[in-house]
């Protein structure tokens, strides 16, 4: 009897311990928004640096709760706040920390977020990762190569920049 006593006085003293809490959770992603649900008000972001371990993807994320504040081709960094779940992509919340600037390439009439844009709906990867943007000045054209996570291979993509 004492015996069952102390075990339940160790498992309320060690469970609450093991459970994790949104505020142990906290981290940032950094990735290109490449979709957004507007309706869950979420966004799909993906790393263009960071592999997963011993897998040819690249890590992705939907985070809810930033849609209405990021575009697509925005290279963003959240902070990820609650528990990730670990799914592929991974799915969890976050707030907006900031956007990384792009400039726009002289002689070019749009910048890369613009080309990236048309890049993703021109090439429909599911889980794309942005691998290079460039400008060809002398062509007139955005070379954009992305990475498709769900067919393990790269894609090359030709935006002709508008006139």
């Amino acid at each position: 009897m004492i015996r069952n006593i102390l075990l339940v006085i160790l498992l309320l003293v060690c469970l609450p311990g093991c459970i994790e809490s949104p505020e142990q959770a906290k981290g940032t992603f950094t990735g290109y928004v490449v979709q957004k649900d507007k309706e869950a008000n979420r966004a799909l972001l993906v790393s263009d640096t960071e592999r997963i371990s011993n897998d040819e993807r690249y890590d992705a994320e939907w985070i809810a709760g930033i849609a209405d504040q990021v575009n697509v081709g925005e290279k963003v960094t959240v902070e990820t706040i609650g528990i990730i779940m670990t799914s592929y992509p991974g799915q969890t919340s976050g707030t907006f920390l900031s956007k990384e600037k792009s400039e726009k390439p002289e002689g070019a009439v749009m910048g890369p977020e613009e080309a990236l844009r048309k890049a993703f709906e021109q090439e429909k990867s599911m889980i794309p990762t942005v691998k290079k943007v460039f400008f060809n000045k002398e062509k007139n054209i955005w070379n954009v190569t992305l990475y498709d996570n769900s067919l393990y291979k790269d894609i090359e993509v030709v935006i002709a920049d508008r006139e």
